[in-house]
């Protein structure tokens, strides 16, 4: 049994099954746990607090950064690595202002994954350097030449529905919230991606937190209205 608990969360039961198995062979890390889905490791937190997770970032159930937002306000000392095989390096940046400690690619040499994880829980952070270089240049230019406000043409109801996809809401949550129906919230987040000229919900979000939209903290549901 080693000193550094690791949960792996991952819902490819095959390579989170290999993970597992890789890391527990280390004399340094474990136990090491698994998980498939985001709910199980909301409960797997309920129950301990491992000193790493190593999550990926596209679960069936909920995205990596929004978990990483469960993940500190359940276990606020447990650092985060995430697995990715996106090249983008838009939700890096929410990724690391959610507290994510290292964003590597899941063809890494397990080798140094396990240096990596060795490193987080000593308080070091990691992005690959090609990732860092991208990084770096990306907000360099958005400090020379700052954007201007890329909600000025949203409806008062796309922000509504943008500040529910930020709480990282379902449709039927976000239907349930605003009190209108699921195909009028999916009109809505078609027409403020169309606008914003994102190509997905994770960059969407992703273009929200880093202009200042943080979330609300409000739950699921808290208001039942009239349908729009």
């Amino acid at each position: 049994m080693g000193g550094i608990s690791v949960l792996v969360v991952d819902d490819h039961a095959v390579f989170a099954d290999a993970l597992q198995a890789r890391l527990a062979d280390e004399p340094d890390l474990g136990p090491v746990s698994v998980a498939y889905s985001a709910a199980q490791l909301r409960a797997h937190l309920t129950r301990s607090k491992p000193a790493v997770i190593v999550l990926d970032l596209m679960l069936a159930d909920r995205t990596g950064l929004d978990l990483a937002d469960d993940i500190r306000e359940l276990s606020p000392t447990t650092r985060t690595v995430i697995l990715t095989a996106m090249e983008s390096v838009e939700p890096v940046f929410t990724g690391l202002a959610r507290g994510v400690r290292a964003w590597v690619s899941k063809t890494i040499d397990t080798d140094r994954l396990v240096r990596i994880i060795r490193g987080v829980c000593a308080g070091e952070a990691y992005l690959a350097p090609d990732v860092l270089g991208r990084v770096l240049s990306e907000m360099s230019a958005r400090t020379l030449h700052p954007a201007p406000d890329p909600f000025a043409g949203l409806t008062i109801r796309e922000r509504e529905v943008l500040q529910c996809m930020v709480d990282g809401l379902t449709r039927a949550e976000i239907a349930a919230r605003l009190g209108v129906s699921v195909n009028t919230v999916r009109t809505h987040a078609q027409n403020l991606i169309a606008k914003l000229g994102t190509h997905s919900t994770l960059e969407t979000v992703s273009l929200a937190l880093r202009n200042g939209i943080r979330a609300s903290g409000y739950p699921a549901v808290h208001r039942v209205g009239s349908v729009v």
